[in-house]
């Protein structure tokens, strides 16, 4: 690939230190209904997941009927209160973003609100104005490519010649059925190893100007 055309940038996890958050507010909500889950296996096994699907997992695992609708609103306030309190950026990210030349978006399993409130916290919401794409918006999420595709066709760019940024497997997977190239944040080691051509492992955001620039991609300043 000659020219990279925009970068698409995961959210929880890679740009905002979000997932043991959003992680302690999957517990939380579910204490409040009954059902005690260990911190560390949510985040192991939950990590990138988005919020429909763990609660109709655990439903069927402890075999009772939990309403999204009444469990969603709990989520999203214990979410909230957290960010206000303890969000942290992802190191390196502001000091990335900056640097990056190219057309930019946000692709995240979350809604737009809850990227909104993040990135603004943190000082990056700038950077994405109106180029937040939620599988909300379209009512399908990674690993699903089509948040891929539709975040393409807003930005008018081929898919094909777009980089994903993404810390999680769902993440990449969908990068990879849309046929882009994906940059795959392991920081953190419970990450599953993905062996795929178009797939670059790296474990630190101040890696990828220099990952880039060895692809001959002039994307940052």
């Amino acid at each position: 690939m000659s020219m990279i055309e925009a970068l698409f940038f995961d959210c929880d996890g890679t740009l905002v230190d979000s997932e043991v958050i959003c992680s302690r507010a999957y517990v939380a909500m579910f204490q409040e209904f009954g059902i005690t889950l260990d911190l560390e296996t949510v985040f192991k096994r939950f990590k990138g997941v988005k919020l429909y699907e763990i609660i109709e997992t655990i439903s069927k695992e402890y075999g009772v009927t939990l309403r999204r609708d009444v469990l969603e609103p709990v989520y999203r306030a214990e979410v909230a209160r957290l960010f206000d309190t303890e969000l942290e950026a992802i190191a390196g990210a502001n000091t990335l973003l900056e640097s990056i030349k190219t057309p930019m978006c946000v692709v995240s399993n979350g809604p737009v609100s809850k990227m909104q409130h993040s990135l603004g916290k943190l000082g990056m919401l700038h950077h994405f104005p109106d180029l937040l794409f939620s599988g909300y918006d379209i009512q399908r999420w990674k690993p699903d490519p089509a948040l891929m595709l539709h975040a393409a066709n807003a930005m008018k760019v081929n898919v094909e010649k777009c980089i994903l940024v993404d810390d999680s497997s769902a993440g990449a997977q969908s990068g990879i059925a849309a046929g882009m190239e994906v940059f795959y944040f392991c920081a953190d080691p419970h990450n599953k190893p993905i062996d795929h051509p178009n797939v670059t492992t790296f474990t630190d955001l101040a890696q990828l100007p220099g990952l880039w620039k060895a692809r001959g991609w002039e994307i940052t300043r």
